[in-house]
This record gives C-alpha cells, sequence and structure tokens, in this order.
C-alpha cells in the first residue's frame, strides 16, 4: 500500500539508494540502514512495514540480524544478498525471512516481491481479525488463531509466523491435498518467484516441532509430486 515504510539493510550505499528510488516511484517512504545496530534501531523506532535484509554487513551476520529482529516484529523480512547457494537460502528461511532475492537483481521484481509480501500480511492480519476466536484441535494438535498460539498434546510450542500461518492453513483443510503451488500462493502471496525449497523447509521445522517422530511423520503427509496435508480429523467443538 502507498505510504507503507520500507527499511533497507546494507553497507553498499548505492543498493540502498537504487532501492529507495525505485520504491518512491511506486508511493513507498524508504529508509536505509548500513549496520545491524543501526537498523534494529530503526526497526524499533519507525516500526517499518517491511524489511530488505542483506546477509553481509560490517558489525553483524544479517542470519543473526534476521533472527533478533524476529524476537521483535513480525513484519515481512526479504533477504537481499549475494549468497546465493541452496543452503545459504535454506538458512536465511530457517532464521525467519520470508523471501530470498539474490544479487544481482532486478529492482522491479524486488519491489514486486515486496508488494507480495505486504499483500500477504494484510490478508493474513485481515482473516485473524475475522477469525478472532477461532480454535482448531486435532487428536494431539491444537492451534488457537487468536492468541496465536499451537499445543502439541497440551504443551506450548513457538512457531515463527510463516510456521503458524502454514499449519493454520494445513489444519484449516484436513485430510485435503494442498498442492505446493496453492500453499505457496496462500502463505507467501506469490506462485512463481519463490521455489519449493523454500515450503520445504517449513514444512521440516513444522514437523520437528509437532510430529512425534519428525523422520516419519503421521500429522503432516507429503503427497510425492503434488504437495502436503494434515492428516489427523479435526475436532467439532
Amino acid at each position: 500500500m502507498p505510504g507503507e515504510l520500507i527499511l533497507t539493510v546494507d553497507d553498499e550505499v548505492r543498493i540502498g539508494e537504487l532501492v529507495g528510488m525505485y520504491l518512491s516511484k511506486d508511493g513507498f517512504r524508504h529508509l536505509s540502514a548500513t549496520s545491524g545496530k543501526q537498523a534494529i534501531e530503526l526497526a524499533e523506532n519507525e516500526q517499518p512495514s517491511l524489511i530488505v535484509l542483506d546477509v553481509l554487513l560490517p558489525d553483524m551476520e544479517g542470519y543473526e540480524l534476521c533472527a533478533r529482529l524476529r524476537q521483535k516484529t513480525d513484519v515481512p523480512i526479504v533477504f537481499l544478498t549475494c549468497k546465493d547457494t541452496e543452503i545459504d537460502k535454506v538458512v536465511g528461511l530457517s532464521v525467519g525471512a520470508d523471501d530470498y532475492v539474490s544479487k544481482p537483481f532486478s529492482p522491479v521484481e524486488l519491489v514486486a516481491r515486496i508488494k507480495a509480501q505486504l499483500r500477504r500480511n494484510r490478508i493474513v492480519r485481515s482473516r485473524q481479525v475475522e477469525e478472532n476466536s477461532v480454535i482448531i484441535s486435532s487428536e494431539h494438535v491444537q492451534l488457537r488463531i487468536d492468541a496465536h498460539e499451537v499445543y502439541v498434546d497440551g504443551t506450548r510450542i513457538e512457531l515463527s509466523v510463516k510456521e503458524f500461518q502454514l499449519l493454520a492453513y494445513l489444519m484449516q483443510n484436513a485430510r485435503q491435498v494442498l498442492t505446493t503451488e496453492r500453499l505457496l500462493s496462500h502463505i507467501w502471496g506469490y506462485e512463481s518467484s519463490l521455489d519449493t525449497k523454500t515450503l520445504q523447509v517449513h514444512i521440516g521445522h513444522l514437523r520437528k516441532k509437532i510430529e512425534q517422530n519428525p523422520a516419519a511423520p503421521s500429522r503432516i503427509i507429503t503427497i510425492r509430486g503434488i504437495g502436503y496435508k494434515f492428516d489427523e480429523p479435526i475436532k467439532d467443538l
């Protein structure tokens, strides 16, 4: 939405200026930080709607910064970095990022991804307000939309924002096979710019947290070549 504030964190000043120029064309406001410390201060004081974050920073690694920001805010975080191997992307998503863009990059594509993340974030927040008191329960898992809480056999577990959204959508459609494309579209807001690795990483984290045996999952089931389903029946409350 025009007027929303975007924070870019990159020690290359020209990157921040370039991204800021393209964001301004679309009506966004923009702030730049060149260090992790400055980014934390701006995130706390200015409360941006989205953060674009480099991995290589002078005072701390971007992955560490992302994890620290995740303790303070649930706004979308997009990595923009030259570190583009598969393991780099997995680590970035694991510490709480919502998307991962490799340098060299297209400013137009980056802005499109920013818009998609903001749109998805608004939809999710609106849905949570509408479903303010919804509780979804299976035999072993209970999810409380309003409190953003998940319990497995009575024990509360901590999920990231995306993990919570993914589990909620799977449980809302329990025993239905949800395609990879549908899950990416619903949770991340678009289908083509993220590969299946993004979803696999989050599914893997969820299984470690809610499955009795993550190596042989019985709750979140892979339907090879298609997608996933939550395989426990949902109780009527």
